[in-house]
């Protein structure tokens, strides 16, 4: 007799302060929360889908595809922090449009029993304020 599989659990990271903002050099570091907590119980599910979408709330500025990365890191320890790069982010933009957002996706398998994620990026506008919304499917 096989052991039940848990059902797929979907959740949404805590959206982004009202304010938040690239450093001087364009670059940032956002950890993923839900309720104010970064690590979540991952060790019944078998994938990881996360999908993410950065944009300026400004109309005032595009982010230029070309210059910008943004990247998952992981961490699977809540003894030691480490972070570990996961992947840089593809975007995913319509065809023929400017880079008003930055739109990801990524599957990964779980690795441990409790897993956080991050996202850092670079090559964005100095001190320009971002907005981010993420959510994962964990499924089993």
């Amino acid at each position: 007799m096989s052991a039940p599989q848990a059902k797929p659990k979907q959740v949404h990271f805590d959206p982004t302060p009202e304010i938040f903002a690239t450093d001087s050099s364009g670059s940032f570091w956002y950890p993923l929360q839900v309720d104010g907590r970064s690590h979540l119980p991952t060790g019944t599910f078998d994938e990881t889908r996360l999908l993410m979408s950065l944009w300026y709330p400004s109309n005032r500025r595009t982010i230029d595809l070309d210059r910008t990365y943004v990247e998952v890191r992981g961490w699977f320890d809540t003894k030691e922090e480490h972070w570990y790069k996961l992947a840089e982010i593809e975007p995913v933009v319509p065809p023929y449009e400017p880079g008003n957002s930055f739109d990801g996706w990524l599957v990964l398998p779980v690795f441990a029993s409790k897993s956080a994620f991050a996202l850092a990026g670079g090559g964005f506008h100095p001190r320009a304020r971002l907005q981010i919304r993420s959510t994962a499917y964990f499924v089993a």
